[in-house]
């Protein structure tokens, strides 16, 4: 009975240690320091995923940013002036290296309005917990994963 429960017991560590070394690499692109500090801990402390995440204040110096850190994913705040949105999803869908990238919209309310087709996802910020971040950010990359092969 020992034996089994301390195989159980490593299995645990093993797979625990396999989601550390695993990681996604999330970019979160917003104007506001609190909100966007507040998603990046929220990132940082999640327990069951093992999430790299960056910012960038500025929508301008977002593309290059992107080409470095590589994401596996992106939240873009909705408080980013609605022409500049749609300007640097139209950049992002143009490069053939960074189309493929979700994008996971962060709404103030459901009034603020970008084309479903624009983007992959939304997120209500007033809504927002941390399974449901993991969980919207991990479905976007599967959904994205499986739409190119």
């Amino acid at each position: 009975m020992i034996n089994v429960a301390s195989n159980h017991y490593n299995h645990s560590i093993l797979e625990a240690i396999k989601r550390k070394r695993e990681h996604t690499n999330v970019l979160i692109i917003g104007n506001n320091p609190i909100e966007i500090t507040s998603i990046y801990n929220s990132l940082n402390e999640y327990r069951t995923k093992n999430y790299i995440a960056d910012v960038c204040f500025s929508i301008q110096d977002s593309i290059a940013r992107i080409l470095k850190f590589k994401p596996d994913c992106i939240l873009l705040d909705d408080n980013i002036v609605l022409d500049q949105i749609k300007s640097f999803i139209k950049k992002l869908k143009e490069n053939s290296k960074l189309k493929s990238i979700p994008i996971v919209l962060l709404k103030s309310s459901n009034f603020s309005f970008v084309s479903g087709n624009e983007v992959q996802d939304f997120l209500l910020k007033g809504n927002l917990s941390t399974d449901l971040l993991s969980h919207t950010i991990e479905k976007n990359i599967q959904q994205t994963k499986k739409s190119l092969s």
